[in-house]
């Protein structure tokens, strides 16, 4: 009897069914697979697994990315071998994916004369004006210069090295200022006012100079113009921010005058007094400032045990106001500073000032006399001991008939002026103090907050020359030699 013929292992439906199982998989796989990148691609998070601080953004930046409601493009002329371009390319990267808002595009004048021309042409550049970053949005654009971007140690320069070193970055300072500025309906305008011995503002001098104030200002898109209060003239109308910085003199009276007119018409002021300055002399402000609610005291506190030098002073005492809120738990370095405190007059009636301390002493401030040279002379009688307010906040409210862009009056009153000066500005928090104070005098957000610098770090290896040769040994015979030899033993087993 013939054997029975093999039957298949599947039937025809079984196999259908199978067929359609994997089609139905492949597609359900398919379907997870564009699901997941559809996600992914709206709900992301970025990691930053290198130590380079010059890429992440800071919380102030992102709270402008986040506030922007017009698109921003931004166009970089840059050529790719400019050492700065792969910072900035990065750094516009991260910019671009946080907001929606902000377009970047690489035009290499090298490559495309043709787009380089058109910027040129569009934006009046001038051959000279090559590596930089443009960013455009409202019909205003605002350029930011590949020399702007770093700051350099000129030391090793000096010393006979061939370039000086770039020590830090400052792109995202001043990216984001620009970004902030065209943001920004109007540039608001910063009068300083001169002609008593106030600190310059061009100047870079120690203790005297304040250029980086200066820069902070111009950093968060402020117009800085000196001013000179003689033959009866008025604070301009369209000055939104008074600054009075260490004068030696004492003001006119009829300068104080027109300052107590543009406060009573809501004015903003930032008076910054030094004993030391004035060698204990009247600054001519005392009765405006006590119509204010002000006192300002005669002398300068100290505080020995918070002391880094001798008459310097360091305070972390910072009060819950509004414009100094955020630098709790920080520090202040100040020199000489005087007593400014509330007076009697504070909070009297329904239209008076309401006047606040910003910060003052640890209990263990003191002040007392001193002579001429500043040395202090302590009498256990009559000597004041404690907290000592040294400096104030006064805020009035709206009047009718006051310019809309002013509002509600504001002065911040600090008896000193030489912690915002050249180098000091750059100690402890004093740069982030000047920051808060010209935003809240402004009523600006604190995404408009400046940015500090970034350091650039960099890592040297010593190495002897016993060292050095076993590191070129390892490099160029070692490690090539291992590939090598694996090749050999594979090829050599294949033959076997």
């Amino acid at each position: 009897m013939a054997p029975d013929a093999p039957q298949p292992s599947f039937s025809p439906v079984h196999r259908r069914s199978l067929w359609l199982n994997l089609a139905l998989s492949v597609i359900g796989l398919l379907a997870i697979a564009v699901m997941v990148n559809y996600l992914a691609q709206r709900h992301y998070t970025r990691l930053h697994w290198t130590g380079d601080a010059r890429f992440n953004l800071s919380p102030p930046t992102l709270r402008l990315l986040e506030s922007l409601t017009n698109d921003v493009q931004v166009t970089m002329l840059f050529d790719r071998g400019e050492p700065v371009f792969g910072a900035v390319a990065g750094l516009l990267k991260e910019y671009e994916h946080q907001s929606p808002r902000i377009r970047v595009r690489h035009v290499d004048y090298h490559r495309d004369l043709a787009g380089a021309e058109l910027l040129a042409n569009r934006f009046n550049l001038t051959s000279a004006d090559s590596d930089l970053v443009i960013f455009e949005a409202g019909g205003r654009h605002k350029i930011v210069r590949a020399s702007e971007l770093s700051d350099y140690n000129l030391s090793e320069l000096v010393a006979g090295s061939r370039q000086a070193r770039r020590t830090a970055f400052k792109g995202e300072a001043l990216f984001s200022s620009a970004i902030a500025g065209l943001a920004e309906a109007r540039t608001p305008k910063a009068c300083f006012l001169i002609g008593h011995g106030e600190h310059d503002p061009a100047s870079d001098r120690a203790l005297e100079g304040y250029r980086s104030f200066a820069s902070l200002l111009a950093q968060k898109n402020i117009v800085l113009e000196p001013l000179r209060l003689v033959g009866g003239a008025g604070v301009p109308e369209d000055c939104q921010l008074l600054i009075l910085a260490g004068p030696q003199n004492r003001i006119d009276a009829s300068e104080v005058e027109a300052i107590g007119r543009y406060l009573q018409q809501g004015g903003r002021m930032l008076a910054l007094l030094s004993w030391l300055r004035l060698r204990n002399g009247p600054s001519g402000l005392e009765r405006l400032l006590a119509e204010w609610g002000v006192a300002l005291g005669e002398g300068y506190a100290f505080d020995p045990p918070n002391a880094r030098a001798g008459n310097d002073l360091v305070t972390t005492n910072l009060t819950s106001h509004a414009s100094v809120k955020s630098l709790q738990g920080q520090s202040l370095y100040l020199f000489f500073p005087r007593p400014v405190e509330p007076g009697p007059a504070a909070n009297r009636g329904g239209d008076a000032p309401k006047v606040t301390p910003l910060f003052g002493t640890a209990e263990t401030g003191v002040v007392t006399g001193v002579d001429a040279d500043g040395t202090p002379r302590p009498n256990p009688l009559r000597d004041r001991r404690g907290v000592i307010p040294l400096a104030v906040a006064a805020e009035k409210g709206s009047i009718s008939g006051v310019i809309a862009d002013r509002g509600s009056a504001r002065l911040v009153v600090v008896g000193e002026s030489l912690f915002l000066a050249e180098p000091a500005i750059r100690s402890d928090a004093n740069l982030d103090f000047a920051n808060l104070i010209v935003n809240w005098l402004l009523d600006r957000p604190d995404h408009l907050v400046g940015i500090a610098p970034r350091p650039i770090n960099e890592y040297r290896f010593s190495l002897t020359v016993a060292q050095l040769n076993q590191l070129r040994w390892l490099l160029l015979a070692l490690f090539p030699g291992s590939v090598l030899g694996i090749g050999l033993v594979v090829w050599w087993r294949r033959r076997q």
